[in-house]
């Protein structure tokens, strides 16, 4: 089953280099944490928000231009055992876009229904 669903904003906390995207307002559900990235996930089994820890080295990104995200999507694709998360963003850097992107995989400790699930967010 394919879902998608449009972010609504993010934040990025300067001082602790985490960017957070907001997605709906469904109710919550605890999280799944793929070391260091956090899948929100509502009572649907729908990823609602993702949050990135120590986003800068991560992305191989000054800090400063993580505040200038342009395009953020994120592809979760869940089995019975794993979840991947593919994301690619763009930032504006130096008034030029430089694309990222960065992988994760863990265990689907929540036992998710096997799905595909899309998130984008256009600034």
């Amino acid at each position: 089953m394919r879902q998608e669903s449009l972010v609504t904003k993010y934040d990025y906390d300067f001082e602790n280099d985490s960017i957070f995207f907001y997605g709906s307002n469904k109710k919550y559900r605890p999280s799944i944490d793929l070391d260091g990235i956090i899948l929100d996930i509502s009572e649907d089994n729908q990823i609602m928000a993702i949050e990135i820890l120590d986003a800068s080295n991560r992305f191989n990104l000054a800090k400063e231009d993580l505040r200038n995200i342009k395009y953020f999507e994120a592809r979760i694709e869940v089995s019975e055992e794993n979840i991947r998360l593919t994301m690619k963003m763009s930032v504006n850097k130096k008034n030029k876009l430089v694309d990222k992107g960065l992988d994760a995989l863990g265990l689907n400790s929540m036992n998710l229904p096997i799905s595909t699930q899309g998130i984008a967010l256009s600034c």
